[in-house]
Order: C-alpha cells, then sequence, then structure tokens
C-alpha cells in the first residue's frame, strides 16, 4: 500500500446499550447479559443520530451485547453502503475471574480493600487507578483466570490498531466500534491521561482520531447522537 494512499481513521467507540446485568449492577466481563428494553431504545436512538455517518467498516466485540448493539446501528444507517459487521474478540471487556456475575459493590469493595483506600477519589489520588482495580482484580482471583491490565490494554489496543491500519487504505475513513464500558475506559486512559473517565454512559460515542501511526483522543462519552435520534422519532406537530 502507498503511503500517499493513506489516510486519517476516525473511530466512533460506541459502549453497548444496557444489559440486563447493568440493571442489576452485577460485573459483566465476558459473561453477557442481554439488552434491556431501555437498552434497545437507546441504542435504536444513537443509530438514528448516527444515521447519516457514512461509515467505511464497523466492528464489534464477539460478545453478544455488543453485536447486537452495532447490528441496530448498522440497521439505521442510511449513509453507509453494504455495511458489514466484523465480530472481533480482541475487543472484548476485561475478564474478571471469580467476580464475573457478582454484585459490582462486592468486588469494588474487595479491590478497595486490597489497595487499602476507602473511596474512588482516594484510589484515584494514590494510584493509578484505571490500572490497579485490573491488577487488583486479577490478584484476587483464585481462579488465576482474571485478566491484569497489561494482557487487556495489549489485546484491544492490538485490535484497535489492526482496525485502524485496515481501514486507513484509499483516504481512511469513519470507523464503527462497539465495545464495552470497562475496556473503554482503559483505553481511552492509556491514550490520555489527562482524561478521568469514571463513567461511560451505555450507548455514548468516544472518538479516537488515528493519524500517521498515532491515536488521538477528540471525545469521551458523547451521549449527542442518541439524543439527536430521540428527538428524530418525535413527531412533528401537525398544522390545523
Amino acid at each position: 500500500m502507498s503511503d500517499k494512499n493513506k489516510g486519517k481513521v476516525i473511530l466512533y467507540l460506541m459502549r453497548h446499550g444496557q444489559t440486563i446485568l447493568n440493571k442489576a449492577n452485577r460485573t459483566q466481563g465476558w459473561c453477557d447479559g442481554v439488552l434491556t428494553k431501555e437498552g434497545i431504545e437507546v441504542a435504536i436512538n444513537a443509530g438514528l443520530g448516527l444515521s447519516d455517518v457514512e461509515f467505511k467498516a464497523a466492528y464489534s466485540s464477539d460478545l453478544g451485547r455488543a453485536i447486537k448493539t452495532a447490528r441496530i446501528v448498522i440497521k439505521e444507517n442510511k449513509a453507509s453502503t453494504n455495511l458489514q459487521l466484523k465480530e472481533i474478540e480482541g475487543l472484548r471487556e476485561v475478564y474478571f475471574g471469580k467476580y464475573e456475575g457478582e454484585h459490582e459493590s462486592i468486588m469494588f469493595n474487595d479491590i478497595m480493600k486490597f489497595l487499602n483506600v476507602s473511596s474512588f477519589k482516594e484510589a484515584d489520588e494514590k494510584y493509578d487507578f484505571q490500572k490497579e482495580y485490573c491488577n487488583s482484580c486479577a490478584l484476587l482471583d483464585e481462579t488465576k483466570e482474571a485478566e491484569d491490565y497489561n494482557s487487556a490494554i495489549k489485546r484491544v489496543m492490538k485490535s484497535l490498531k489492526d482496525i485502524c491500519i485496515e481501514n486507513s487504505h484509499d483516504n481512511g475513513g469513519k470507523v464503527l466500534v462497539v465495545v464495552h464500558g470497562g475496556i473503554l475506559r482503559l483505553i481511552i486512559d492509556y491514550l490520555d491521561k489527562n482524561i478521568n473517565v469514571r463513567n461511560m454512559d451505555n450507548s455514548s460515542i468516544s472518538k479516537i482520531i488515528f493519524e500517521e501511526g498515532s491515536f488521538k483522543v477528540e471525545s469521551v462519552n458523547d451521549n449527542s447522537y442518541s439524543e439527536k435520534g430521540k428527538c428524530m422519532k418525535i413527531e412533528p406537530r401537525k398544522l390545523v
């Protein structure tokens, strides 16, 4: 491929729609809850809000909640031609081992105790918390299956780079990538330490630019697309 044909790639990183496990505040890594009615609705709204964006390609994690969300967005898209979803294992959420399906409060209480802190604020002040919550979870997991930070970030960044290189030809373009809240926070933190993301809303969009081999975070946790889509569904008032 000639370098002169390589262009800027804009990743539209979308968190999947709300699931039954999200709603129940349970840890959801590689275990997989189906989308709730509300989760489907907001995903449709986001899809409508993105319907005029011409995507060059579409990818998702190979977990069901991400696949379902991506298919909703693709169905609503009017600007793209023959958009086919590619499911990538490397885009999965962090694997939490014994904490899969557990109440989030139990996992985070264990992590806080392990790190000897009493709040997220204190954890952020003392540690690189996006990194250490993964490492703590892995160390606390007797099954020895939970992912540590290096394992999780290495696999997801390789997947993103492969996606960007693949789509940089023919002057680049916009690419939809549907992933998960936890791994998305790791990605943002890895690329820009000045951005502290505590929450990542379901069906929100974070944009990352890939150009000349480097990533740059453009925006994070943007809900404007789902808000736009919600407004698009409201029928205009009939004139009398």
